[in-house]
């Protein structure tokens, strides 16, 4: 039994191992489910770049159980206590399931604190060059910020380019998944009803 099949039983069907491969660029890392890793590749791209750019691509070869994601994590600590954004110009060519980008943020106790994968808003089919963001704000016990593209339960192509981690104003709405839930302040309906 090879390494990548041993951890991927150990831990249900996930990959947790990063894979390199030789097309990423520097700082960032591949992540797979089993079933996507044997047919999912990612790395830079220069179909639709213009001369001088560099596109980040996504590619699953047929229909997939599972995701295939490029990101990296960066420490969090010059971000705490603010709202930050991680945008890129998205471009999908016969995606299958769903793709988009991806933000987390993880406590010291490696809770997560805040996620958005963009799978309320998906990109899906063929979709031409266009902006998509996801805002979260990176509470004062983060630890660390991961980001990136995923594509998920499916086939196709995406891209990204013109990749931005920026801070926004808090102002900036955030569309961040809602981990924690608004919960009633007292005791509800003890009576039964």
């Amino acid at each position: 039994m090879n390494l990548k099949a041993l951890v991927a039983a150990s831990v249900g069907g996930l990959l947790i191992a990063a894979n390199a491969e030789p097309r990423l660029p520097a700082g960032w890392t591949r992540q797979a489910t089993v079933d996507a890793d044997r047919v999912c590749s990612a790395g830079l791209d220069s179909t639709w770049a213009e001369p001088g750019k560099r596109l980040l691509a996504l590619e699953c070869t047929r229909s997939v159980d599972g995701h295939v994601t490029v990101s990296q994590t960066i420490a969090a600590d010059a971000y705490r206590g603010k709202r930050v954004r991680f945008a890129a110009r998205i471009k999908a060519e016969k995606v299958r399931g769903w793709t988009g980008l991806l933000m987390r943020v993880v406590g010291n106790d490696q809770r997560v604190l805040g996620y958005d994968d963009m799978s309320t808003r998906p990109v899906r089919g063929n979709v031409d060059w266009r902006e998509a963001q996801v805002i979260l704000d990176v509470e004062a016990d983060a630890s660390a910020i991961s980001f990136g593209v995923r594509l998920t339960d499916g086939e196709g192509k995406v891209w990204i380019d013109a990749l931005r981690f920026e801070e926004v104003s808090p102002d900036d709405p955030s569309i961040s998944i809602n981990l924690r839930p608004a919960l009633p302040s007292q005791p509800q309906n003890l009576g039964l009803q």
